[in-house]
């Protein structure tokens, strides 16, 4: 209940100053404390500020806070009704609200007893009272001070709650006042805080979204600030996406943007910034059906002639134009970039209002013409080109392109480019162009560039890849710097040049077997001779390529056993082996062995075998030896003629060995066998020196 420190009489109303109120409201018995009260309300409709100013320099002021906290526990709904409106007219003056944090400070008994019964009323029934409560409530909100009180005191989720509830009351000035606690609860971000954290968070965003609009009490306008400063958390931000009713708010707010009611549109302008300062919250609106009427109306409030109306609305476009995919849109629209580059040449226009129009003709500024691209000759086939990379306030990538003249070399958001297919003595023009979505760029001067020739690096990979006794065959490859059209190589033995071809191979021949030979090869261009390779390389030892180990086994007197072995490196296909005894032929076939007879005793014979090949034939060294004496040549002599000494000595008959050599003769010039030994191109390799010697030097197939 409440107590008065004196009793007296009652009041009738007509006071007309402070003093005299609070003296009747400290002497009143409880019959006339009613009435002095009403009294006391009636004089702060007609001249609160006049009032309050007057109460609060009365030395008897520190009385009334707490004796009006007590007529808020009376019960008595007019009484507690009026004590709430005085309290809350209190809290609008700066010292009334400091007398109220320091009675917080001091009283924390009678500071939570205040709270604690003004959340009670909240759920009152009467409409009055509650909206006098809420009002109070949010005065008290609205200082610094007095907000940390009530964020601080253990109702303050119920009392979250309670206002929540008068979103959808039927009293408009309730309602309105219940939107005012959340709007100056969101002003800090322990209150943002408190709200995102609330077990009805998501009923509370809800409420708040419903009630965006136009209407005479500025329900809407409070809980577009609200919802704004909530959003400028990310997790309120997430929360508020996430919910059904967002392309709604969305809606709304654009709807509060465009009805003419200036408080309502700039609460709206502040809300969508904040919902759009995100990257997800900013591509919500992009994507709202309602973003070009956003637009539209954005363009007529930066015309209008209140400056805090442009104000927020270059600022909501300021953050519309944060990100790339905003720029886009902004350029798009046909008078968004003239009115902002009017309004920056605006003598009238504030400076805040400029530095908003400055940022976002920044950020739509389109791309200016870039600089002709830098052009290094590496080498006669390739050329790089590079650039300065452009960085833009849009955010936007920037798309390069190169050309040469029309044709397009290159297209990305590199800045070099290496051109590799270079044509000497021909002239390159460069240009470079830039662009970014929604901005057709411009291109840059040309940079010309012409490749000249020059003389070529040295062959690679210079090598035998084929070898004779009489012959190697010489290979190479382009040299990595060509530096220009290769038009020949010139080959050198030794110092001396022998050979000029357009090949990477050539033959050179009449070497001497089993030598050593230094060549060079180099290659040329219209401006001369290259650098040269070099290598050293040994001709083969002609012995390798005839029939090897041949042994002649003397039998007697008349007889002759001759064997051999097969080449240790074959030149060529082998055909035949051609044994030779004296000089002539007594065998020509496959085998590798022969019996001689029929031979003169006590005589040398000099023995040859030749491996008969595609490439020629390869002779082996001659073998002598001597058949056996024939003991009884003396007392014989009569038994043999002169004639029949005279006969041939390998075969049975003169007859034998003459039909031998004819058939030796027609084998060699038989066609087929010249058109084999012509055509064979079989591959010489790894030559291995030996003894012997070479009849008919081989020929290397090109």
């Amino acid at each position: 209940m409440w107590h008065c420190s004196s009793g007296g009489g009652g009041g009738d109303g007509d006071d007309t100053g402070g003093s005299g109120s609070i003296s009747l409201l400290l002497s009143a018995g409880p019959p006339q404390v009613v009435a002095t009260v009403e009294s006391l309300v009636l004089a702060l409709q007609r001249d609160k500020e006049k009032l309050i100013q007057s109460l609060m320099e009365d030395p008897s002021s520190r009385q009334l806070l707490p004796l009006l906290c007590r007529f808020l526990a009376s019960g008595e709904t007019r009484l507690c009704s009026n004590a709430a409106y005085i309290l809350g007219s209190i809290a609008e003056n700066e010292v009334g609200a400091q007398r109220l944090v320091t009675m917080a400070q001091c009283c924390p008994q009678e500071s939570a007893d205040l709270l604690a019964n003004l959340t009670g009323m909240l759920k009152w029934t009467d409409e009055e009272a509650v909206m006098n409560v809420a009002g109070a409530l949010g005065t008290m909100a609205e200082t610094v001070e007095g907000r940390q009180w009530l964020l601080k005191d253990s109702h303050i989720q119920e009392i979250v709650s309670a206002v929540t509830e008068l979103l959808s009351s039927g009293n408009k000035w309730a309602a309105s006042n219940g939107a005012l606690v959340l709007a100056r609860v969101t002003i800090c971000e322990s209150g943002c805080r408190i709200i995102l954290d609330h077990p009805r968070c998501w009923y509370i965003l809800g409420k708040l979204i419903a009630s965006l609009g136009i209407d005479e009490a500025g329900c809407g306008m409070s809980a577009a600030f609200a919802l704004g400063r909530l959003c400028n958390l990310d997790t309120g931000l997430k929360q508020t996406l996430d919910m059904q009713e967002a392309p709604a708010m969305i809606t709304a707010l654009e709807r509060m943007m465009s009805d003419g009611d200036t408080g309502c549109s700039k609460n709206a302008c502040f809300a969508l910034s904040c919902l759009a300062a995100d990257k997800d919250g900013h591509a919500h609106v992009l994507l709202n059906p309602i973003f070009p009427d956003i637009l539209n109306t954005l363009c007529v409030l930066l015309e209008s002639q209140e400056p805090e109306s442009a104000w927020f609305a270059a600022m909501t476009l300021r953050v519309l134009g944060s990100h790339p995919k905003g720029v886009v849109k902004l350029r798009e629209h046909p008078k968004i970039s003239t009115l902002l580059k009017s309004m920056a040449c605006s003598p009238t226009a504030g400076k805040d209002l400029l530095e908003e129009v400055d940022f976002t003709l920044r950020k739509l500024r389109p791309v200016s013409k870039p600089s002709p691209p830098h052009v290094d000759i590496l080498n006669v086939n390739s050329i790089q080109v590079s650039w300065s990379k452009l960085v833009l306030d849009s955010g936007l990538e920037v798309m390069y392109s190169l050309f040469d003249g029309d044709r397009l070399l290159y297209k990305g958001p590199d800045c070099s480019y290496l051109l590799t297919d270079v044509k000497v003595s021909r002239e390159y023009a460069f240009k470079l162009h830039v662009g970014t979505e929604g901005d057709e760029g411009l291109y840059s001067d040309v940079s010309r560039a012409t490749v000249e020739e020059s003389v070529p690096s040295c062959p690679l990979d210079f090598r035998v890849i084929g070898c004779t006794p009489t012959q190697l065959k010489l290979s190479w490859s382009p040299p990595l710097g060509p530096n220009g059209a290769i038009r020949c190589y010139v080959v050198y033995k030794g110092h001396a040049a022998i050979e000029s071809t357009s090949e990477r191979s050539c033959i050179v021949s009449g070497l001497v077997p089993s030598s050593c030979y230094v060549f060079h090869v180099c290659a040329c261009t219209s401006k001369g001779k290259g650098q040269r390779s070099s290598l050293s390389a040994h001709t083969a030892d002609p012995g390798d390529h005839a029939p090897g180990r041949l042994t002649v086994n003397v039998l007697g007197r008349n007889e002759m056993f001759i064997t051999w072995d097969m080449p240790q490196v074959p030149l060529g296909r082998l055909f035949n082996f051609e044994l030779c005894m004296n000089g002539k032929v007594v065998y020509l076939g496959a085998d590798r062995s022969f019996t001689a007879r029929r031979l003169t005793a006590n005589s040398e014979y000099a023995c040859t075998v030749s491996a008969i090949t595609s490439e020629g034939k390869c002779e082996s060294k001659p073998v002598v030896k001597k058949t056996a004496k024939d003991e009884y040549v003396n007392t014989t002599r009569c038994l043999y003629s002169p004639a029949r000494r005279s006969q041939p000595v390998a075969s049975s008959s003169t007859r034998d060995v003459s039909d031998l050599s004819e058939r030796l003769r027609k084998l060699r010039t038989q066609p087929g066998l010249q058109k084999e030994q012509t055509s064979s191109k079989t591959t010489r390799a790894h030559q291995v020196p030996s003894k012997g010697s070479l009849k008919g030097s081989p020929k290397f197939i090109s």
